[in-house]
């Protein structure tokens, strides 16, 4: 009987869950579409461009609505329980409000997994896609990528000069490089430089104690400096190393390494991604203190009132964790601390809902 009941409720919930997500979803698309078709306007691009963009913001929009599709349709399964008195059924069979929640709680989470493992990677792929296409290109000119913990760079000046430059430290703070590796390559001439330290500054790189081997004739020489022409800057390096919200979640652990390593890291960044591997349990806090205010609605509410509330419930958690986040950084409060702070006041005010309800 008990497994009947908790299917039941497991199913009603995914089906509130689904039907939020496409609601809400298209609603937020539709929005996006005409951000999109503003943001390429001068491109004349058409429908289809326009189309094919909106659809790569797809994942990316449904982990952005989660939190509210859990907060909105929790209410509503709730409000529909309590209109056809099953909630009062399942009380008198001597079920309780966390009895009740536990198939509720576990559709939640199992949507929190899949958002986790399936939607978090493809947003991560279609995001870096749409910024590619929306974004000026500058593959003719640099591309930049970390591979194990070191900075890989191509320059290219024109078609007949090129660099490939290998730095295995750097504080981009100050743009200080330390073992410098570089090869250029000329339509006359290809040389290896090979340099202890040097400094970016300008879309310049100022090299110091530079090794020049002219690998056509085998020949050597020493420079105490030596100055090449760039055509990033500091911006573009770190604009291209520190976009840590497009980044897979299976990767989250190699990129802080790399953030630390380039001296671009913040407690922001590890917030963010511990938001992102333990938000299946924190939207099943979310729905818990949902249910705490949820519990309280009358037969028949208005469908104005319940929307309402659920919308109110979504932005103040919403609003919670961007006051935590913005205290994170300007205090440099542990990401911990601060992902403690944002998960507990909600289960804290949850708990305080349900035994006013058990009480009354």
């Amino acid at each position: 009987m008990n497994k009947k009941i908790y299917l039941y409720l497991y199913l009603m919930k995914t089906k509130y869950i689904l039907l939020n997500i496409f609601f809400i979803g298209l609603f937020v698309l539709l929005i996006n579409l005409l951000e999109i078709s503003r943001m390429i306007e001068e491109k004349n691009s058409s429908i289809f461009s326009i189309m094919y963009l909106s659809l790569l913001k797809i994942p990316t929009i449904i982990i952005d609505i989660i939190p509210f599709v859990i907060v909105i349709s929790t209410a509503f399964i709730y409000r529909y329980l309590i209109n056809n008195n099953e909630i009062i059924s399942l009380r008198n069979i001597g079920f309780s409000l966390l009895d009740i929640y536990k198939p509720i709680a576990a559709a939640i989470f199992f949507t929190g997994l899949l958002i986790l493992f399936l939607l978090n990677p493809l947003s991560a792929k279609l995001e870096n896609k749409f910024d590619k296409i929306t974004t000026k290109d500058f593959s003719d000119q640099y591309s930049i990528n970390i591979k194990n913990n070191k900075l890989w760079i191509k320059n290219i000046k024109n078609l007949e000069e090129k660099y490939f430059i290998n730095i295995s430290n750097i504080d981009l703070e100050n743009m200080n490089a330390k073992n410098i590796k570089i090869i250029s390559i000329t339509k006359e001439d290809n040389y290896f430089l090979l340099s202890k330290k040097g400094k970016i500054t300008d879309k310049q790189f100022n090299l110091n104690d530079v090794i020049i081997l002219d690998i056509d004739n085998d020949e050597y020489e020493r420079r105490k400096n030596l100055t090449l022409d760039l055509n990033f800057d500091k911006n573009n390096l770190i604009n291209s190393i520190s976009n840590y919200k497009n980044i897979p979640f299976y990767k989250y652990k190699e990129h802080l390494n790399s953030l630390k390593k380039f001296n671009l890291y913040s407690s922001k960044v590890s917030l963010f991604y511990v938001s992102t591997i333990i938000n299946p349990f924190f939207l099943v806090i979310v729905g818990f203190t949902v249910m705490g205010f949820s519990g309280k609605f009358k037969k028949n509410e208005s469908f104005f009132t319940v929307l309402f509330i659920s919308i109110l419930i979504g932005f103040l958690l919403f609003l919670l964790k961007e006051i935590i986040t913005s205290l994170t950084i300007t205090y440099n409060i542990h990401f911990l601390l601060s992902y403690l702070i944002i998960f507990s006041i909600p289960l804290i005010i949850g708990l305080y809902q349900i035994i006013n309800i058990e009480i009354n």
